[in-house]
């Protein structure tokens, strides 16, 4: 059909007078809503009317800088428009409810594994623990509840936007089946999940935050129960994934500055840590916002005190080494108190001259005034070892004695104040280390059945203390070294015919025996890593404690630590697949569970791909590639069309000829048809819409 034909069917379905008279140009309805202003129709406007209008210069209005003539623009005036968003709301969740009548014609849906997930997220609890959720927000036509899932949904679907939610390529506003599937009659516009997320507080992200934990729970300690049966250590890697923002934004709530991406920028940055697991590969346990540029050692602890919650599993902790610090710590303590003692003895000695050298000055004054008189009266001269001169003398050492005094008080009392703040450190030190000590044997009485687990880290976690407490909470460390001078030094302490060990394509390695880093006393395993690079060959320094009685070999320990690849691809995933980058809110609270639905996503997909095994009756090669990669689950299967068929049985999805997987075939149960909708308490037939256009209930 061409423009102009399309033109000529447009006005005639809009009951507008057709001729040929009419321009050919099509024009766009939303301009037809402003203002229409009738002016006389220009003599250059129209030049190529036919000769019938003659010298009749007929009316015309302009709209939005389009000419049309005045027939055209009443009839487009008294057309019926589109009603207010509030209608169109309450029309779309009515005509959600009506249930689809049995032996009805088979149902499309654009979004076809959003309604596999639907099934299996009824199955584990997911929307029935998410509706007990209070939110802090008022319910007009929609549940807010029903818009935070709708959040998740779409962190399901991969959006990159929240406004894909409602102008998407393939909406999920328009999909009935998907939508009926998640027990959501329609979902709320994008701007009014955007509100309802702003909505939510602390204590509201927590209590969504420990919905998705206890669904989660289940899932992790199978995988937990599995490693443990076969004898296989609990692996965990650390890593902070960086969220960044614009450099030139205001409107991010607790943004900072700070080293991100070998580079300087504004943003966020979050705490992650996963779970190696034989079934799903990798399982992100926790994760979580923590400020830039902070103290290294808290953030570590928070991370690890959060994985061994999730995983309600944890090491033999050490406190016999804490012990052997004590015992190191004894000595110094008892030095710096003799040290203080004799501060103080000298503050004593200092005050008591104050005190007894004004007189002895007195006295010596006088002894030598009553000399000086006697050897005038005789008329003898004082010679250099006369009483006289001796008089003369002590009384000169005492003054100057006396004058000295007040800086050597004030040098003591210096002293003794830095020996008083060195001391309460190490007293400090020693009582941390001694409630330290009793927390660990604590914890030990408290766990009857330790595990091995071993920590992996990348050098920003490779500092002296961040070793030294996963060591003595019972971890096996692999890290780098934070320290760049650490390999600095063992490059140039290697012997010129070292033997290096290849362990990659790019890399060898020596090995270094036992040494140490700074602010660690702990003897560890360390080696040299040489690689090369187009900027040139660069090195870096390996650590590894273990006291199991094993040692890898170097290729073994290079494919092992280079293992946490793991979860720098969770963190590339989350970025891609998920759409972390950019951040699609601009709320505390926005933020904060875009971060969490986006981590247990990345889990959600995994355990439903192993569900969908079971519910396959007919597959394709294609198909089966689609369930082992979670970014085909998400940007290929989430979107792609099918149709569903109801029959005795349950629900059959067929996916159609026309998407990604043509021929392949799920049978599911279907039970969530039956589950009751996401809508407020007061059905929407009977709502009071007076005051629905209060602010964050649209």
């Amino acid at each position: 059909m061409s423009i102009s034909q399309a033109t000529l069917r447009v006005q005639a379905e809009w009951g507008l007078p057709v001729g040929s008279s009419h321009r050919t140009e099509p024009f766009p309805l939303s301009a037809l809503s402003s203002r229409i202003m009738s002016v006389p129709m220009p003599s250059d406007a129209f030049p190529s009317l036919a000769t019938p209008w003659g010298a009749v210069s007929p009316s015309v209005v302009q709209v939005a800088g389009i000419w049309l003539f005045q027939e055209t623009a009443q009839a487009l005036k008294q057309a019926a428009w589109p009603a207010s968003p509030v209608a169109r709301a309450r029309a779309a969740v009515t005509n959600g409810l009506h249930p689809q009548p049995p032996g009805a014609p088979p149902q499309f849906t654009q979004h076809a594994f959003l309604v596999a997930y639907g099934e299996f997220a009824h199955e584990i609890g997911l929307i029935r623990k998410l509706r007990q959720v209070a939110i802090p927000q008022k319910d007009v036509i929609h549940l807010s509840q029903a818009k935070v899932l709708t959040f998740l949904l779409g962190t399901l679907a991969g959006i990159a936007h929240l406004r894909d939610l409602n102008d998407g390529p393939h909406p999920l506003a328009h999909d009935g089946p998907a939508l009926r599937a998640w027990s959501l009659a329609a979902i709320a516009h994008y701007t009014g999940v955007s509100r309802t997320l702003a909505c939510c507080d602390e204590k509201t992200v927590g209590a969504i935050t420990q919905v998705l934990h206890e669904v989660s729970q289940p899932f992790i300690d199978r995988e937990v129960a599995l490693l443990l049966a076969r004898k296989l250590p609990i692996i965990l890697d650390l890593d902070l994934a960086p969220r960044p923002v614009s450099n030139t934004s205001t409107t991010f709530p607790d943004a900072q500055f700070g080293w991100q991406d070998d580079r300087v920028g504004q943003g966020y940055d979050a705490a992650l840590v996963s779970l190696t697991s034989l079934t799903y590969g990798r399982l992100l346990l926790t994760g979580f916002h923590y400020p830039r540029n902070p103290i290294a050692l808290p953030r570590l602890q928070g991370m690890i005190a959060a994985a061994e919650a999730r995983l309600g599993r944890r090491p033999r902790r050490r406190p016999e080494l804490i012990k052997q610090r004590l015992q190191a710590l004894a000595a110094p303590l008892a030095q710096r108190q003799d040290w203080l003692q004799a501060q103080l003895n000298r503050q004593k000695e200092c005050l008591a001259q104050l005190d007894t050298l004004p007189a002895e000055i007195a006295r010596l004054e006088t002894e030598a005034a009553t000399l000086e008189a006697g050897y005038q009266t005789r008329g003898r001269e004082a010679k250099p070892h006369s009483r006289l001169a001796q008089a003369r003398h002590r009384l000169a050492a005492v003054r100057k004695k006396l004058a000295q005094v007040p800086e050597q008080l004030r040098q003591a009392e210096q002293a003794t104040a830095a020996h008083h703040q060195r001391l309460d450190q190490l007293q400090a030190e020693y009582t941390a280390l001694k409630a330290h000590q009793a927390q660990l044997e604590a914890d030990n009485a408290a766990n009857p059945e330790p595990v091995t687990m071993a920590a992996r880290l990348d050098a920003g976690f490779g500092t002296g203390p961040n070793v030294t407490w996963l060591i003595e909470m019972g971890y096996l460390v692999y890290t780098k070294a934070y320290n760049a001078q650490v390999a600095a030094r063992l490059k140039d302490q290697a012997p010129p015919d070292a033997r290096w060990t290849d362990v990659g394509r790019n890399a060898k390695m020596l090995a270094w025996g036992e040494g140490s880093i700074s602010e660690c006393p702990y003897p560890l395993t360390l080696a040299l890593e040489r690689f090369h690079t187009p900027e040139g060959q660069k090195h870096s320094a390996l650590i590894a404690y273990r006291d199991d009685g094993q040692a890898l070999t170097l290729p073994a320990w290079f494919n092992f630590y280079n293992g946490r690849q793991i979860i720098e691809a969770g963190i590339k995933e989350s970025n891609v697949v998920f759409h972390m980058h950019p951040l699609k809110m601009r709320s505390r609270g926005g933020i904060a569970l875009q971060e969490q639905f986006a981590l247990f996503a990345a889990n959600f997909v995994r355990w439903a791909a192993v569900w969908l095994l079971d519910k396959i009756v007919c597959s394709t090669p294609r198909f089966d590639e689609c369930l082992t990669r979670v970014k085909a689950m998400v940007r290929v299967a989430a979107n792609t069309s099918a149709w569903l068929i109801e029959d005795e049985t349950g629900l059959l999805v067929r996916f159609d000829d026309t998407g990604a997987f043509p021929g392949a075939e799920l049978r599911l149960a279907g039970t969530w048809r039956t589950q009751p909708l996401l809508l407020p308490r007061r059905k929407v037939q009977k709502f009071d819409f007076r005051d629905a256009f209060v602010s964050g209930c649209t």
